[in-house]
């Protein structure tokens, strides 16, 4: 929208004329206070503060938090950015405001993180499908070598056997060995299937919980055993301190935030010789530390402008956005060979930032 420095709106997009249930002529020249607070009386002496005011007083652009009545009389939390327009004489005489509905914006971060979720699983899905594959192969293998076995016992298929209580014994034998791979196998298939269902639950779970970070990265570091790079090419040390403090927080922002570091850490290793990764969990009386070590060459210099955005830049900045809320600092030490995240996590105040 557009207000002049008297407070009177020149124009309002299409979307705020909808919200608030009126034509854009019975908007134009009425005051903003008549419109957006639905009032006829000036803000002045209201409790909250008037932020096209102080644009025009201090000639500087100003986000805020606002409030405003919709059509049927609801209040709407928008947040706004308020941009002064200024004459020849540097006179603020114009605001543009950009109004963005919180509801909305929560609603799009929300949808943004479970697109994010499940592009990462996507990141896994061949691995995860050689990991089903490997055991329905070997079920699948033994349960025909099994039923060719005892369809030829049922024709009496006795070729070659002269002692009757040998051949039984020996085919019962075979009989039973197939069978013990097909249980062991039909297991591996469903502490898999199991994995990735409660993982799945986990990562839809957008309710903050009670955390223990350790717990959550080794569930982290199982799951990415799916991928077989990770699986039989990277040497790994995990030194995990499960006695670090429980933390008040949404698992996906973790699990995700992990995930992220350690994917940008094995595109760093992918084109070294010496492929390691350490993973360290530690805390002391104010913070938890989660370290990621590898002995890649590095990540790529990031590059400005979304349209320039490489894989590990669109990680980064998506963790960085996903632990901001918990207060949470995260360093990046980019040598070859020795290349390092480092997540600082304050516990004692986690409970009022998650508020």
């Amino acid at each position: 929208m557009v207000i002049s420095s008297d407070y009177r709106l020149l124009y309002a997009s299409p979307l705020i004329s909808q919200l608030l249930g009126l034509q854009e002529e019975e908007m134009h020249n009425k005051f903003c206070y008549q419109i957006l607070r639905q009032r006829e009386d000036p803000c002045e002496k209201m409790t909250y503060r008037c932020p096209l005011r102080e644009v025009i007083e201090s000639g500087k652009s100003l986000k805020s938090f606002q409030s405003y009545l919709s059509a049927n009389k609801k209040e709407v939390l928008f947040t706004i950015d308020s941009y002064p327009l200024r004459d020849e004489r540097g006179k603020v005489v114009k605001i543009i405001g950009v109004l963005k509905n919180v509801d909305e914006l929560n609603k799009m971060k929300s949808e943004l993180g479970r697109l994010y979720r499940f592009a990462a699983m996507g990141e896994l899905f061949h691995g995860i499908a050689h990991n089903l594959n490997t055991p329905l192969s070997a079920v699948m293998a033994r349960a025909e070598m099994l039923e060719e076995r005892l369809r030829k016992q049922k024709e009496g298929d006795r070729e070659g056997e002269k002692d009757k209580k040998s051949y039984f014994e020996s085919k019962l034998d075979k009989n039973l060995r197939d069978a013990e791979v097909i249980v062991s196998n039909a297991m591996k298939l469903s502490g898999i299937i199991r994995n990735m269902m409660q993982k799945g639950l986990q990562e839809g779970e957008e309710t903050p919980q009670m955390l223990n970070l350790s717990y959550l990265l080794k569930e982290e570091l199982q799951f990415l055993e799916s991928d077989m790079k990770f699986k039989h090419e990277i040497k790994k040390s995990y030194f995990l301190d499960e006695s670090i403090p429980y933390i008040k927080g949404i698992y996906f922002h973790f699990s995700q935030s992990f995930t992220n570091l350690i994917r940008n850490a094995m595109e760093s290793i992918d084109q070294s010789e010496v492929k390691e990764l350490t993973v360290t969990s530690k805390h002391n009386k104010n913070n938890i530390y989660i370290e990621i070590h590898d002995t890649g060459l590095g990540t790529k210099k990031l590059t400005k402008g979304p349209q320039h955005l490489i894989p590990g830049e669109i990680r980064l900045n998506q963790t960085y956005e996903l632990l901001k809320s918990y207060n949470a600092e995260l360093k990046i030490r980019n040598k070859p060979h020795d290349n390092l995240y480092s997540i600082c996590i304050p516990y004692k105040k986690i409970e009022d930032a998650i508020e």
